[in-house]
């Protein structure tokens, strides 16, 4: 008796770490995941054949890549565990479903009015609903929010006003825990997952309202003492006559604020930030002003990714959403700030630089898969199973 419950937990430690795989790279072959796990190909059969029963996994026939029989790729099964995604943005917010195998599928989107008591109440039914359509199938709840975190409190969001305030109640009316990240942390990790390079090392630079980003190696985000990892945008790289909601004095990430970029303009303060930068980043012809902004956008972004790499070496570059057109309104001046910061022996030999192609749905998939990853454990596994 005793040996088979240790067999048991065997198996389910070793589903637990195939599944935590196939979110690391969707579309695993069975032959790919028994080099990872030590597995010989019985051992696969019998693992998938295992999952299969528990309604975990599917699989799909796909040809073998050169010569040799078709092989199959596993994929999450319809009717497995999920973890709802939530993308708490400034002034607006996204619900979807993330898969076992990563695939996000997205259920609602809204506006919340900058209130942290009356923003996350709405959230909070839009959660409890969402995990009762799912029957039972939600394990976690993951939030991206942009600042700073730990654990399941959000500690500040100085771009929403936002101090110590506690993520937790999201998954109260779902029954399940929340785990909580840095908005731009959470796109690092879905960015290294899809790259085609599969760096070792990967260096991811947001910008948004401010600048942020992770160091990601190998697929996971390197980590802070405290979860304040990350916070490039308050690297000292600015006027220091400049003041940041965060309390510090020249911080990088503010002159891509887009409230700021509107006050060098004279423009009135724009209702959806995002859209205005967005907007006059992609403008075909612009007034003198706005040209000369861009170019120091461009020069600022390239001089400040200069001292990243320089400090961080990595493989990869990824340039997340309004940082790939920052770069692209000037590239000239980006180049040229970004080659002068370089040590020689980067300018020698640079790290591919490439924007982001994770997509949209970036940070909802980081966030999923994190959550996934901290929940989805052997034991939860085995219970799953037995539920089937």
């Amino acid at each position: 008796m005793a040996d088979d419950l240790r067999a048991q937990a065997r198996h389910w430690r070793t589903a637990a770490d195939a599944l935590t795989l196939l979110r690391a790279r969707s579309g695993l072959t069975r032959r790919e995941l028994g080099e990872r796990l030590g597995l010989g190909s019985g051992g696969v059969s019998d693992l998938a054949s295992r999952l299969r029963a528990a309604r975990l996994i599917v699989e799909r026939t796909v040809s073998a890549r050169g010569a040799g029989r078709p092989t199959s790729t596993w994929h999450a099964h319809p009717e497995a565990p999920v973890a709802l995604a939530v993308d708490l943005r400034h002034g607006d917010w996204r619900l979807g479903v993330c898969a076992l195998d990563g695939e996000v599928t997205m259920l609602v989107a809204g506006v919340h009015d900058g209130d942290p008591d009356r923003s996350l109440a709405l959230l909070r039914r839009r959660v409890t609903a969402a995990a009762r359509s799912l029957e039972g199938r939600v394990v976690s709840v993951g939030v991206a929010v942009p600042g700073q975190v730990s654990g399941a409190r959000l500690l500040q969001a100085s771009m929403l006003g936002w101090r110590d305030v506690d993520l937790a109640r999201l998954g109260a009316g779902a029954g399940v825990p929340v785990l909580a990240g840095n908005d731009a942390s959470m796109a690092a990790i879905a960015e290294a997952r899809v790259h085609p390079a599969r760096p070792a090392v990967l260096l991811h630079l947001v910008a948004e309202v401010g600048l942020g980003g992770a160091v990601v190696v190998d697929g996971r985000p390197v980590p802070g003492a405290r979860g304040l990892q990350g916070e490039f945008g308050h690297l000292p790289l600015a006027d220091p006559g400049l003041a940041c909601p965060c309390g510090a004095h020249g911080c990088w990430g503010v002159a891509f604020d887009p409230r700021e970029v509107a006050r060098r303009l004279g423009d009135p303060t724009p209702a959806d930030p995002r859209g205005y930068l967005g907007g006059l980043l992609a403008r075909p012809d612009v007034p003198d002003a706005v040209l000369r902004l861009r170019e120091d956008l461009a020069t600022r972004l390239g001089r400040g990714l200069a001292g990243l790499v320089n400090v961080v070496d990595p493989d990869v570059v990824t340039l997340g959403a309004l940082a790939g057109p920052v770069r692209d309104a000037a590239p000239a001046r980006f180049a040229d700030a970004y080659d002068l910061g370089l040590m020689t022996l980067h300018r020698d030999r640079p790290p591919l630089l490439a924007t982001a192609t994770a997509g949209a749905d970036a940070v909802l998939a980081g966030v999923g898969l994190t959550a996934l990853d901290q929940t989805l454990d052997a034991a939860r596994l085995a219970s799953w199973a037995e539920g089937r």
